[in-house]
C-alpha cells in the first residue's frame, strides 16, 4: 500500500514595498547624487506625466507602461538609457552610445555632460515613440 504524500498548506506571502527610487538615489556617493538629481529633474520636466519605479535595480521611468528612460550609477559614470529605435534619437554629436534595436546610453561622468536641450529631446522622442 502507497502511502499518502502530504501536502503542506501553502500561506500567502506578504507582499512588501520594493526599493524606491529615493532609496537609491540615497546609495549613491555626493558626487552621482548630484547628477542624478540634475537628470531627474530633466525626466521630470520633458515628461512630467512619467511614473518611476524599480526595475533591475535601478530608477525606469515609464508612461503608459511603456519604458521611456533609466538613470543608473556605473563606477566611472552616470547613465541615462532613452528607451527609443536610434532613428528617432538625433544625435549629431554622437554622444550616444550603444548598438541595439531599441535605447541608447548618455553616459555623464561630470556636470558638463548635461546638455539640457539635447536631453530633453530624446526624452520627448522616447515619450513619442512609447505612445
Amino acid at each position: 500500500m502507497v502511502a499518502a504524500k502530504r501536502t503542506a498548506k501553502k500561506t500567502p506571502t506578504k507582499k512588501t514595498a520594493g526599493p524606491s527610487v529615493e532609496s537609491y538615489f540615497a546609495q549613491q556617493p555626493a558626487d552621482k547624487r548630484a547628477l542624478l538629481e540634475k537628470l531627474r529633474a530633466l525626466v521630470l520636466k520633458g515628461v512630467p506625466d512619467a511614473k518611476s519605479t524599480i526595475k533591475w535595480g535601478v530608477p525606469f521611468y515609464q508612461r503608459n507602461g511603456a519604458n521611456i528612460c533609466a538613470l543608473a550609477v556605473f563606477k566611472d559614470h552616470v547613465g541615462i538609457n532613452f528607451f527609443a529605435p536610434p532613428s528617432a534619437l538625433v544625435d549629431p554629436s554622437k554622444k550616444l552610445e550603444g548598438a541595439g534595436k531599441g535605447n541608447r546610453m548618455l553616459k555623464v561622468r561630470s556636470a558638463a555632460d548635461i546638455d539640457n536641450a539635447s536631453i530633453l529631446r530624446w526624452l520627448k522622442a522616447a515619450a513619442a515613440t512609447s505612445s
